[in-house]
């Protein structure tokens, strides 16, 4: 006891030099309400019930789990025994006869335990769900994912009759098919690919300005490069307004004139040959493909050609190299 109660009074000089306030007006580890606002921070152990956690009793056993605690239900599990071509087959009959979705029709068949014949039987005793997604619903929610991302709690507020729950499903569905089905995002590659392809066409035109393309071929230009026309005299008026209409024609014609796509170069002949019948494009695709074809077979032969030269490598050139002779 003695040195219990001096370790005591050790805490209470430390307290006091500390500066900290004494808890000789604490009772029972708790501060009264005489403090201040000052006691509040002080150093304690805070011990009673308000300061306890409450624990729920023990029950052993699975009584205290409910289908409410478990969250969704199982709607489909694979099953071994049935093939991918039938269980294709069964998907498409519900979808295009009956109008389920992929998921309610695997639904169906897990109901009927796998058993596709039962499961097609019963299909149309029920009605799908029906698609509650509209097209201005459609376009409201790619608009908002473009503003705030995944951010569903942000987009509910653009789409209050949709849970968050409807979001997330809708956002799956809609990320796979969204490079083929997005009328936006379509619209916007049409104007990105439309200004990338104008960017890359004053870059060639910056980059070689005299050199002409292949579809920009004029005779009367070339006849003008061959003969050309010597510059009039400064003092003539009329030789300036023909200048000035000769440039003003270039620009225009610069402006107007249609490029293939990158990658794609034309000939006139070609383009000539292609559109004298109905048939010629078949017969000149017809043509390019068998030579296509014989270049492949080239190049078979000449892959066969090294690999018999190769294999007779392998086997070493002693058989190529003279008899040694010794000289006496």
């Amino acid at each position: 006891m003695p040195g219990m109660m001096d370790k005591g009074s050790e805490y209470l000089g430390k307290g006091r030099s500390n500066g900290t306030k004494s808890p000789s007006n604490a009772s029972n580890g708790h501060f009264s309400d005489e403090s201040g606002s000052d006691d509040e921070h002080d150093v304690g152990m805070r011990v009673g019930a308000d300061y306890q956690a409450n624990i729920p009793e023990f029950e052993p056993g699975s009584s205290r789990y409910t289908e409410k605690d478990s969250g969704g239900m199982l709607v489909w599990s694979p099953y071994h025994n049935i093939v991918d071509a039938k269980l294709d087959e069964y998907i498409a009959l519900a979808k295009e006869k009956h109008g389920y979705n992929v998921e309610q029709a695997l639904g169906m068949l897990f109901w009927h335990k796998h058993n596709i014949e039962k499961s097609l039987a019963d299909l149309p005793n029920f009605t799908p769900f029906p698609d509650e997604w509209t097209v201005e619903d459609k376009v409201l929610f790619e608009q908002a994912f473009s503003f705030h991302g995944k951010s569903f709690h942000r987009i509910q507020q653009m789409l209050p009759d949709k849970s968050i729950s409807s979001l997330v499903k809708y956002y799956y569905s809609w990320k796979k098919t969204r490079s083929r089905t997005s009328l936006m995002d379509r619209q916007a590659r049409k104007l990105a690919n439309r200004s990338n392809q104008d960017d890359s066409d004053e870059e060639m035109e910056e980059a070689n300005p005299i050199e002409a393309h292949d579809s920009d071929y004029d005779p009367s230009k070339e006849a003008k490069k061959e003969n050309p026309v010597e510059p009039p005299a400064p003092g003539s008026k009329v030789a300036l307004g023909r200048r000035e209409h000769h440039t003003l024609q270039h620009r225009h014609h610069q402006r107007s004139r249609c490029r293939p796509p990158k990658g794609m170069f034309l000939t006139q002949e070609d383009v000539v040959a292609v559109s004298c019948s109905a048939s010629a494009a078949n017969t000149l695709l017809r043509q390019l493909d068998m030579e296509l074809v014989s270049l492949k077979r080239q190049v078979q032969n000449a892959k066969q050609m090294n690999s018999g030269l190769k294999h007779m490598l392998d086997s070493g050139i002693e058989e190529f190299t003279l008899p040694e002779v010794k000289l006496h």
